[in-house]
């Protein structure tokens, strides 16, 4: 008789963290993070202490498993070519409609596109949380970004990884400061600064190929 415990403790045990970040959530919607406590969570996600630590060494743990969580429902379902950011670029030189644009969204960088998905937008509005975030995706990005922008533009191991650190700090900061809300004066935004980038990578292809 095949024997299924371990696939039972398995899914409790992903019931249970699922649980907790669900919370974790709640509470951000609440409260800022520095205000949250093991147990206000426990008592949120209707669990005793024991469990929490069974499965979390902090509340910081959670955090970077929600954080993660987003970062990976952003990375599947956009583009990472950015040579994609002057497609978008001219697109929203024609039109900055919502509309129009919404086909072409998906070609915004993970910085980006982020805090897009409901169920994770609370935790950009702490900035405590938010910050902790950025750092996570520039983690999560940084190699992929690196060998892809030098392929591109022909540049250093050294100067793409403070080019990507300075396209992602100031686009996550740009968004941060307009409230992660994708109102009108956020295209028009994007716009100029997706015309500023884009075109900068073509000059330094250009520069670097000489």
């Amino acid at each position: 008789m095949e024997n299924n415990a371990p696939r039972r403790v398995d899914r409790r045990t992903a019931y249970t963290k699922n649980t907790v970040k669900d919370a974790m959530l709640e509470l951000l919607a609440e409260m800022p993070f520095e205000k949250i406590t093991v147990a206000a969570l426990c008592r949120r996600a209707d669990i005793v202490r024991t469990t929490f630590y069974l499965h979390y060494d902090s509340l910081t743990d959670v955090i970077k498993e929600l954080a993660d969580d987003a970062i990976l429902a952003a990375s599947g379902t956009g583009s990472k070519n950015i040579k994609d950011l002057s497609i978008l670029a001219r697109e929203m030189n024609k039109s900055t409609d919502p509309e129009l644009l919404a086909p072409y969204m998906s070609l915004l960088p993970v910085c980006q596109r982020v805090a897009d998905d409901p169920k994770y937008k609370v935790m950009f509005r702490d900035t405590m949380v938010s910050d902790y975030i950025l750092m996570q995706i520039y983690r999560s990005q940084k190699s992929d970004s690196i060998k892809q922008f030098q392929d591109h533009l022909g540049i250093s191991g050294q100067q793409a990884e403070k080019l990507f650190l300075f396209v992602i700090t100031g686009a996550f900061e740009v968004n941060k400061s307009m409230g992660w809300e994708k109102k009108q004066d956020w295209y028009e935004v994007q716009k100029v600064l997706l015309t500023f980038i884009s075109g900068g990578f073509e000059k330094l292809e250009q520069y670097f190929a000489k």
